[in-house]
């Protein structure tokens, strides 16, 4: 029997795509991989559209890390899967926002609704949490995978952003993650890294020498000299504190 949460995902979905059709954006993430899988079950023909991000980068606003990055880059994205949806014969066009996302800082947000793009996930009202139970409920192994926002999010606003520096970020994130911490984040404030991770597993990776200097040798060409581990742990929208 399906939850309540699913029925209501799959009738909102159903009514967004009333021609039966929708393209999809689509990251492989937590929301979209669930929301496809959602929609192909319910019926729906779903194109799923990718995006090389590091087109998004040339753009100087994304470049320089600015508070409003996230809106040049949805813009950018956005408008690209509009005209490769259209070309396909494809009308609406959808993204994996959840409740969660539209109580938080998000200027991304403004490009979505600028470019028409429909968000099914927070259309039934269901955060993130409750996203991942369908998932569950469905057998999907997605649904427990920890959540990756993009890696500009690991370094203050308004700093330049090279690709070694985001290359670097994300190799010391597999560290960590390899070393039996899933969930983290390595951020970068100029010559310091803090590492976020649960709080039920702060005191744990501080006896971590050994990582702790592995992710030091990844960081050290981008100026990095120390890495800390941050005691407040894993929390979304550090940089808006």
């Amino acid at each position: 029997m399906k939850s309540s949460n699913l029925i209501r995902l799959e009738s909102t979905i159903k009514d967004i795509a009333k021609d039966g059709k929708m393209a999809l954006a689509y990251s492989g993430g937590v929301d979209s991989s669930i929301l496809l899988a959602v929609a192909r079950g319910a019926g729906i023909d779903v194109l799923p559209l990718t995006f090389d991000i590091s087109k998004a980068r040339e753009i100087p606003q994304v470049r320089n890390n600015a508070k409003d990055r996230c809106y040049h880059c949805k813009k950018l994205m956005m408008s690209t899967f509009r005209k490769e949806a259209g070309e396909k014969g494809y009308e609406v066009l959808c993204d994996g926002t959840n409740t969660d996302d539209r109580k938080q800082y998000r200027p991304g947000l403004k490009a979505l609704e600028e470019e028409g793009v429909r968000s099914p996930i927070a259309e039934a009202g269901l955060t993130k949490e409750q996203l991942r139970e369908i998932g569950r409920e469905l057998g999907l192994p997605v649904a427990d995978k920890p959540s990756s926002p993009c890696l500009l999010t690991r370094f203050p606003y308004y700093t330049y952003v090279s690709e070694d520096m985001i290359t670097a970020v994300g190799k010391a994130e597999d560290i960590v993650k390899e070393a039996g911490f899933p969930a983290c984040r390595v951020r970068v404030f100029k010559d310091t890294s803090k590492i976020e991770v649960p709080l039920d597993v702060v005191l744990l990776i501080k006896g971590e020498s050994d990582l702790l200097n592995k992710v030091l040798d990844v960081l050290k060409p981008i100026g990095v000299s120390e890495v800390i581990v941050d005691e407040k742990g894993l929390r979304s929208g550090t940089m808006d504190e």
